[in-house]
């Protein structure tokens, strides 16, 4: 199978390539930073650049490819983008789209998860066949998350009552994988990871994973938002699917 896997040097779409191209099947990769890659197309969502060429010859695509903030850029990126992609695809022969989307972007009111809500939306259009898998938050975004609220010296300051389900990206990407050879399905059930943790021992567990000394403080913000996420809005329980546990990562990523 030809496969064009948009956002092809990312955090998961990386993963994702390996696994098809170790499966015997052909990885197309779209980047706008392509340099070093094989089979892989510039090209830029936002734009339409090199999108056309991307798609030639494709059977299927995953759309990993998403900007990660509310804004216009991101709008221009997840949701005129995919509608650009697709249509493009469909003119092209293409018969499949796996989108990868974020548990939870129903119910928690983040800016970026209506946008990536928007593109669901575009995808359930029916310009071609498709599956829809929604994901729990990577371990690298944990990281990131909890590395944006260090800001201030010797302290991390955090809603302790936050809850995630951190999830790996190399499972996600096996169920991608598997999801883009089965065919299209449409809403395909949601993919989380192996524990549901609190935001605190998720932060603990980072600390101590860097050997850092930083004080844990109990950040309250009296949004809509976070009261969603302290509430589970992230959350898909009975979707334990992952196998990395957010523990077994650091340990993995520190050399513990």
């Amino acid at each position: 199978m030809n496969v064009l896997v948009t956002g092809g040097t990312g955090t998961l779409g990386r993963h994702v390539v390996m696994l098809l191209r170790q499966s015997g099947h052909r990885a197309r990769i779209l980047s706008r930073e392509p340099r070093g890659h094989v089979d892989a197309v510039q090209g830029d969502l936002k734009t339409g650049q090199g999108l056309a060429k991307a798609v030639n010859g494709m059977d299927s695509i995953i759309h990993t490819a998403s900007a990660t903030r509310e804004s216009l850029a991101g709008r221009a990126v997840d949701v005129r983008g995919t509608r650009r992609l697709l249509t493009m695809a469909k003119d092209a022969g293409t018969s499949h789209v796996v989108f990868i989307s974020i548990v939870g972007v129903d119910r928690v009111s983040y800016p970026y998860y209506r946008t990536k809500l928007r593109a669901e939306k575009v995808v359930r259009e029916d310009l071609i066949p498709w599956s829809i898998l929604r994901a729990t938050q990577f371990h690298p975004y944990m990281e990131l998350i909890l590395g944006g609220f260090s800001r201030l010296p010797g302290v991390t300051a955090i809603p302790f009552s936050w809850q995630f389900q951190p999830v790996d990206a190399r499972d996600v990407a096996r169920r991608a994988v598997d999801a883009v050879l089965e065919g299209p399905a449409g809403m395909l059930p949601d993919f989380g990871g192996p524990e549901v943790r609190d935001f605190k021992s998720i932060a603990q567990s980072w600390l101590e994973a860097r050997k850092s000394r930083r004080r844990l403080v109990n950040l309250w913000l009296p949004l809509k938002g976070s009261r969603q996420v302290a509430a589970g809005g992230l959350l898909c329980p009975d979707h334990r699917d992952g196998t990395l546990t957010f523990d077994q990562y650091l340990a993995e990523r520190y050399a513990l």
